[in-house]
């Protein structure tokens, strides 16, 4: 779209099956085309979620995730012992130096003795870790780290140690667009992960249209949405949505009919 959201609208028509079932037994399903487009929606919406990286809502789907973001972020920083290790093996003295400046807590003279040193890390900055620097990296495929080299050697092992927990924690985010836009639909939200449903400033939304011919657009603001997904992902969102729907309805349908008929036994 022009506007860089991601889209996708639920609609029945009057030859599908579910809109059929729908006007051919409309005092026994009790139910409003209107509510069944919502809940299309929102089943679409969480299979969307499910179908956006990290793939499923299992713990371990969290878990992978969150190791990669682990693996992304010690892409970007490193420690001083890694600086180092490195540069040791090519420039021993220059390492020494480096070394006993972090000791000190010379910091910027730890960083002059690297730069002075022959290894390929000698442009790199040390000192405070610097946030802007981990998301200028996310420059792959899936929005993750392709770096041959760190962006910075950052001074203190507890602060790098925090902001991976504190980006760990944010595992799910994307998701969370997809369960956002099924939460503004209205109605209650089933089937997602509480780590995905956790995340209130994720960017999704949706406009409902009443009517004879109701829809529900579900919009997704995310803008590296397109990044972690795949066209495979969304198609298999949209057929499980619409399966679902369709059983729960054949469902509905089978168990009125039963208890209608075991009535009509016992009056019989």
């Amino acid at each position: 779209m022009s506007d860089g959201f991601v889209r996708f609208t639920a609609k029945m028509k009057g030859g599908g099956d579910v809109a059929r079932l729908l006007n051919r037994y409309p005092e026994k399903v009790g139910r409003t085309l209107e509510s069944l487009v919502k809940q299309e929606a929102r089943g679409l919406a969480v299979e969307l979620a499910r179908n956006t990286r990290p793939f499923g809502f299992s713990e371990k789907a969290k878990k992978r995730g969150e190791k990669a973001v682990a693996g992304d972020i010690v892409k970007v920083f490193a420690l001083p012992s890694d600086a180092f290790e490195k540069t040791q093996s090519g420039d021993p003295a220059a390492a020494d130096r480096f070394w006993s400046n972090i000791q000190n807590r010379r910091f910027s003279k730890a960083e002059k003795a690297l730069q002075s040193s022959n290894s390929n890390w000698k442009d790199l900055s040390v000192g405070r870790l610097d946030p802007k620097l981990h998301q200028q990296s996310r420059t792959g495929k899936n929005a993750n780290v392709k770096r041959k080299k760190p962006a910075q050697i950052v001074t203190s092992p507890k602060a790098l140690d925090s902001y991976v927990a504190k980006i760990q924690r944010r595992v799910g985010f994307a998701k969370g667009s997809w369960i956002n836009a099924a939460k503004a639909i209205g109605g209650r939200v089933r089937g997602a992960a509480q780590w995905a449903t956790r995340h209130k400033q994720s960017p999704g939304t949706a406009r409902v249209k009443t009517g004879e011919k109701p829809a529900v657009t579900l919009v997704n603001k995310l803008d590296y949405i397109e990044q972690v997904t795949t066209a495979t992902g969304i198609e298999i969102a949209l057929r499980v949505a619409a399966g679902r729907l369709r059983k729960a309805l054949a469902t509905s349908l089978r168990v009125i009919n039963e208890k209608t008929n075991a009535r009509m036994r016992r009056a019989g």
